[in-house]
Order: structure tokens, then C-alpha cells, then sequence
């Protein structure tokens, strides 16, 4: 698009709405930006590995403070095909509370303990085998007599 001169500048951006209740849920412009979609200041990033979309970054700011996350620099990727924030366990985390939002992962995994982990772990405890408690637990097909998983993949040392 920039060797045909498709666009004014080699610049893309995109905007994931927040908003659940909105009919629009985001936005990719090619070529620029759209300045209804941001506030401040637009920062533009050189890719640093092509097909990745990663960059260079120094620290992450929230609300204009340091957090100290990425102090000494780092790398990022923008992946404009999700809305997830992923990395190391413990940062993404304190970002996520730092914008009032809650991991998606985490949420799962806490929905899962609190409705399965008594029949899991009495199952563990009766030395059940991994597809049965898949199964028993509905996350996948096998009934301890046929069937195969199609949803999880059991390592051979389990």
C-alpha cells in the first residue's frame, strides 16, 4: 500500500472499544491514525522483528507514573487479533489492577476451583486417571470406558 501509494503515511494503528454495549468494537486505520480514539500525545514505535508487530519499549506509565515494569527496556508485541495483556505472571497482573481489570486466565482458573476442586481433588486422592477426571468434570468426552479426549492433551507422564 505504501510502494503504491495507497496511504500518506507508512503508519497503521487500531482501536479495541471497551465498551461491550456499543455496536462499533474497534477500529484499523492504514496509513494513520485516529485522533478520535486517543488522548495525549501519539508515540510511534520502529518494528523491531517483522511479523510480530514487536518493538522496543522503556518503562510502562499508568496515569503518567512509573511503574518500573520495564525500567531498564524491553520488548513488546502489539497483537491487533486479541484484547488479552500477556507476560510474566506477576507484572501483568499489578498492571491489571493498577487499570481495573481482571485476568482472564485468573477468573477461569478461580471459576474452575471454586466449582470443580473438591471432585477433583477426591478424585486425585482416589487416584483417578487424568481423562476420568477430565470427563467427570465436563471438559472433555472420555467416560472411563471409550472415548477419546478432543479437548485435552494429557502428557505420557501423567
Amino acid at each position: 500500500m505504501v510502494d503504491q501509494g495507497l496511504v500518506k503515511e507508512p503508519v497503521f494503528s487500531f482501536w479495541l472499544n471497551r465498551n461491550t454495549e456499543e455496536g462499533e468494537g474497534g477500529e484499523i486505520v492504514f496509513g494513520g491514525v485516529d485522533p478520535n480514539h486517543y488522548k495525549g500525545e501519539h508515540t510511534y514505535v520502529p518494528v523491531t522483528k517483522k511479523g510480530y508487530w514487536q518493538f522496543d519499549m522503556g518503562d510502562v506509565l499508568i496515569d503518567g507514573e512509573t511503574t518500573g515494569f520495564c525500567g531498564g527496556g524491553c520488548s513488546a508485541i502489539a497483537d491487533s487479533g486479541t484484547s488479552l495483556l500477556a507476560g510474566p505472571t506477576t507484572i501483568i497482573t499489578q498492571i491489571n489492577n493498577a487499570i481495573g481489570a481482571s485476568g482472564v486466565i485468573s477468573q477461569e482458573c478461580k471459576t474452575v476451583v471454586a466449582e470443580y476442586g473438591k471432585t477433583i481433588i477426591d478424585m486425585l486422592l482416589a487416584e483417578a486417571q487424568p481423562e476420568k477426571i477430565c470427563s467427570q468434570v465436563g471438559f472433555c468426552t472420555f467416560d472411563g470406558t471409550a472415548g477419546v479426549s478432543f479437548l485435552v492433551d494429557w502428557p505420557a507422564s501423567l
